[in-house]
């Protein structure tokens, strides 16, 4: 499910996005770079790829800056069949981001505080 988590490196050189976007990424709350897919055609995929690649994050920062939160699904979805890190979408409840990644509430929680703890458990 979550794959093993590499390291958390110090960086994140994401800049914070401004207003009207679909999609915010970042390995930090505070510190999201926008995604130009508002539609959810693919552009979400390769920013995801491209942050895992230049960032090696346990957890992935979501977020939409729109009520449109289709696109911030959809990013979460694509994180839960690659495995590897933990998506965040605090814009929605934690049970259906948990249910996303095919675990429980707990299990996610933990993860998202921990991501080498017990949630790593459920690796596959």
């Amino acid at each position: 499910m979550f794959g093993f988590f590499k390291a958390l490196a110090g960086g994140c050189h994401a800049s914070r996005g401004q207003g009207g976007r679909n999609l915010l990424i970042g390995c930090r709350p505070d510190h999201l770079r926008p995604v130009d897919d508002p539609h959810g055609l693919g552009g979400y995929q390769l920013a995801i790829e491209a942050l895992i690649r230049d960032e090696s994050p346990e957890v992935i920062y979501l977020r939409s800056d729109t009520e449109d939160l289709s696109v911030v699904r959809k990013s979460l979805e694509y994180l839960s069949r690659i495995g590897g890190q933990v998506g965040v979408a605090e814009q929605l409840p934690d049970e259906e981001v948990a249910a996303t990644f095919g675990v429980d509430v707990r299990s996610y929680r933990s993860a998202v505080v921990n991501p080498q703890g017990d949630a790593a458990a459920y690796a596959g």
